[in-house]
């Protein structure tokens, strides 16, 4: 029955951005905190801003030892206890003191909950024996992975570099590791694909999960934003356009402290287009006053309708907040 298969194939494929339209009216503000320990990355994903980052006059590098210290202090001033290690277009492990800074925020007795996100390219057995080692693991809520497909030439399409069988063999050691210790530590792999893929989450299970660890979530990802016209990858499915935001976007009761001691409303790569600022409410040096100030200042001119910020326009992950 070709016609049939047909239809679920498309079906399967646009379920991610159905259930983006179905929730894009409200959420709640999710207050996560995101730290990023690095925006130099070893990837040049087709669906992400990086590529035209890194040939800006942006200064690129690792976050040091002292900015950590202090956006680990001013997010919990500002009364943070979730925190996002979820560079906005780096990678984690590109930071050789990821695991001390990560451990100790799992250390901060005002730190309830963190997750972390890393494409996996530098997952090694000595970084795999530090994710083991990090204390007070019950407060990691998942470790998440962006991957680009099942195969090393889908790979190399959707992250511009040939380190698919690195990542397979990474992802599969962590696993095979975890499941060995005994641990429940939650793993998020996310498949970021072309339209006209069809790879679905039993075949993650088998590429990327083949000790059949139990806490292994593969997740399919079709759907991307164009970034205001920066991404136009005719492979690319893309979410619909949203012209009517009345509200602002849950997002933003997120912040986000970067790895040049700036501070960022939203923790989204949509805020990080080059030229783009207007989420920008400070730096480390500010006060916990002056930064809530700015904040609540841009939620006035969004409720009054006076001024929605240039970086959230064109943004098609919107959602109003409750």
């Amino acid at each position: 029955m070709p016609g049939l298969k047909k239809f679920l194939n498309g079906l399967l494929g646009r379920r991610e951005a159905d259930a983006h339209l179905k929730n894009k009216k409200s959420q709640t503000f999710r207050n996560v905190a995101y730290i990023e320990l690095s925006n130099v990355c070893n990837a040049k994903c087709i669906f992400c801003p990086y590529p035209q980052i890194a040939a800006s006059d942006k200064n690129m590098q690792n976050m040091d030892d002292a900015t950590f210290a202090a956006s680990l202090q001013k997010a919990v001033d500002l009364g943070y206890s979730r925190l996002g290690f979820t560079p906005t277009t780096g990678e984690l492990f590109a930071n050789k003191h990821w695991a001390e800074h990560i451990a100790s925020a799992l250390r901060h007795d005002k730190i309830k909950s963190l997750y972390y996100y890393s494409n996996a390219i530098l997952l090694t057995d000595d970084n795999i024996e530090k994710i083991l080692a990090l204390p007070n693991r019950h407060k990691i809520e998942k470790f998440c992975f962006s991957v680009g497909g099942s195969d090393a030439a889908t790979y190399k399409k959707m992250f511009a570099v040939d380190k698919f069988e690195v990542v397979q063999r990474n992802i599969n050691a962590l696993c095979a590791k975890l499941k060995a210790a005994g641990s429940d530590l939650k793993i998020n792999c996310e498949l970021r694909l072309a339209k006209t893929d069809k790879t679905n989450k039993s075949k993650a299970q088998k590429t990327f999960n083949r000790a059949g660890y139990a806490h292994f979530h593969p997740n399919i990802v079709k759907v991307f934003d164009p970034l205001g016209g920066l991404i136009h990858e005719s492979d690319l499915d893309y979410l619909p356009e949203i012209s009517h935001k009345p509200d602002p976007c849950y997002r933003l009761n997120d912040i986000r402290f970067d790895a040049n001691g700036k501070v960022w409303m939203c923790g989204c790569v949509v805020s990080e287009r080059p030229g783009e600022s207007s989420l920008q409410i400070g730096s480390l040096t500010d006060s916990r006053e002056d930064l809530e100030k700015k904040r609540q200042a841009v939620f006035a001119q969004w409720r009054g309708q006076e001024k929605i910020p240039s970086a959230c326009q064109p943004c098609r992950l919107y959602k109003a907040a409750k």
